[in-house]
């Protein structure tokens, strides 16, 4: 795939930080959305949604993992993320190309 690597808006680097956070949830229809117990973490912003995902790494112990790292890429006319996370079952990663990115408190 080719690649153009573009400036990200401030306003999604400085929201998309959440170390320490617990995954709680996801769901994955016509977007992906994933909600967060930020009681560990340094956000209250608890909820994800990525706007026309395509899904290209989706381990299975997602869920009740706690998020350690993220990378933000620009790509073509969006995004991809991944996540490194860890929890009982070890080691989780999830990567996600995606139109946009909407981050928030619910």
């Amino acid at each position: 795939m080719d690649t153009v690597r573009r400036k990200f808006s401030d306003d999604i680097k400085d929201q998309f930080l959440f170390h320490d956070c617990t995954v709680t949830g996801i769901n994955a229809s016509e977007d992906m959305v994933i909600r967060l117990d930020t009681q560990g973490g340094f956000t209250n912003l608890n909820q994800i949604t990525l706007i026309k995902p395509e899904i290209v790494r989706q381990d299975e112990h997602i869920v009740g993992s706690s998020w350690l790292y993220e990378e933000l890429y620009r790509v073509n006319d969006g995004y991809e993320v991944h996540v490194f996370l860890s929890g009982a079952a070890g080691m989780q990663e999830l990567i996600v190309r995606c139109g946009d990115i909407v981050v928030e408190e619910r």
